[in-house]
């Protein structure tokens, strides 16, 4: 570790304020004969990172101004002997953990009770994209890093205060303005008296997890075979359309759709043949609607589909009449020729309709389709009280 020259620390009535940091007593030989031999006035701190790896700050504010050179030197020498009593003394497995903290993949950073950087190591250094001479006594703030307030981390401070450890998601922005998702775990160290000398935070990046979770999210909300937002889905993207349905005065309909003769394609061909014709009608459903309409698939061969905004009456049943065609058309599924027609129930939202209300009546339409022969339509406008009477069908030879 070399000799760091640190960030300026306020604005003191001397002409320079210098902060340096050196681990070894060899090194810090160079750095304080460094600092003594400079002919401008200045005032600084010196650091030691001893073989502990722990920071040691001089107990004297160095400080060089006319005629107090010698004094100067005699602090330094000092602290110098008392860091080689510490680096000669300490044992060997000071010296392992001081290589576990640099070589650690977990970011580390070690700051003064100011929150200023003090030590960090190399993979801290890498997440930001800087080099440890850059960070060293710096604001961890002004490096990314949340402050240790409960406004950015909640809760901190109590935790800090009862001596307990705080932990929790908090991002790391780096210096090229990357933002990492990291789990972050803060302590306090405290000194004899108890006050708090410094605050290690430990991070461990969850950008994976939190990766591998929202796939997982996503995939239960879809369904596998045909890719289509499942029932779940289903239920939340229709709360929402009738939520807008309700503010603003568009059409929405809800289409119910079930194939006919589905369990005999399963019988003859066998289920694989059955999961490409159910893969064949969520790619036709699709491309016969707008890219605003949502098709679902909730199990089995029934589908279902949200017309948001399509227009009047007449304009719903002609995206009906038209999906009703596509589907009705024979499949090719790996040299087999397969015929499977939908039967379609057709409904309009009513105001003040709820969702299980309007899912009824898209079912019960469906099932009038079936009843009435199958390979047809039936549209519900909601403007009769009877059932089924008053409905409209229809169907494709």
């Amino acid at each position: 570790m070399s000799s760091r020259s640190m960030m300026t620390m306020g604005t003191p009535t001397l002409a320079q304020h210098r902060w340096v940091a050196f681990s070894g007593a060899a090194l810090a030989t160079t750095a304080g004969a460094m600092l003594l031999s400079s002919s401008s006035p200045w005032l600084g701190h010196v650091a030691w990172l001893s073989a502990t790896g722990c920071v040691a700050w001089a107990a004297h504010c160095l400080g060089r101004q006319r005629g107090e050179t010698q004094q100067t030197h005699d602090r330094y020498q000092d602290a110098l002997r008392a860091l080689q009593a510490t680096d000669a003394t300490a044992p060997a497995g000071a010296h392992l953990l001081q290589a576990a903290f640099q070589h650690s993949q977990a970011p580390m950073v070690i700051t003064d009770a100011l929150d200023r950087i003090v030590m960090v190591n190399q993979a801290f250094a890498r997440l930001c994209g800087m080099s440890t001479d850059a960070l060293l006594g710096q604001s961890a703030e002004l490096h990314g890093l949340a402050p240790l307030r409960p406004s950015h981390l909640p809760g901190v401070d109590q935790h800090l205060r009862d001596g307990t450890r705080w932990a929790g998601e908090s991002a790391i922005t780096a210096h090229d303005g990357a933002v990492h998702e990291m789990w972050l775990a803060v302590s306090a160290l405290r000194d004899a008296q108890g006050r708090i000398t410094h605050h290690n935070r430990v991070f461990q990046d969850i950008a994976p997890l939190k990766k591998q979770l929202r796939q997982m999210a996503d995939q239960a909300r879809h369904d596998s075979l045909t890719e289509l937002p499942n029932r779940r889905a289903f239920s939340e993207h229709l709360f929402h359309a009738m939520a807008r349905a309700r503010r603003e005065p568009k059409t929405l309909a809800v289409m119910a759709v079930d194939l006919d003769g589905f369990k005999a394609v399963n019988d003859t061909h066998g289920h694989h043949v059955g999961d490409l014709l159910l893969q064949q009608v969520a790619r036709r459903l699709q491309a016969c609607v707008r890219t605003t309409d949502i098709v679902c698939r909730l199990g089995g061969d029934e589908f279902m589909v949200i017309l948001e905004g399509a227009g009047m009456p007449h304009e719903v049943e002609r995206i009906g009449q038209r999906i009703l065609t596509c589907l009705s058309e024979a499949y090719t599924l790996e040299r087999h020729h397969v015929k499977a027609t939908p039967s379609i129930g057709l409904v309009v939202h009513q105001p003040h309709e709820n969702e299980a209300a309007l899912m009824q009546r898209a079912d019960a339409a469906m099932y009038s389709a079936k009843r009435a022969g199958k390979c047809r339509m039936v549209l519900d406008l909601g403007d009769t009280p009877a059932p089924v009477e008053g409905r409209t069908t229809a169907r494709v030879a």
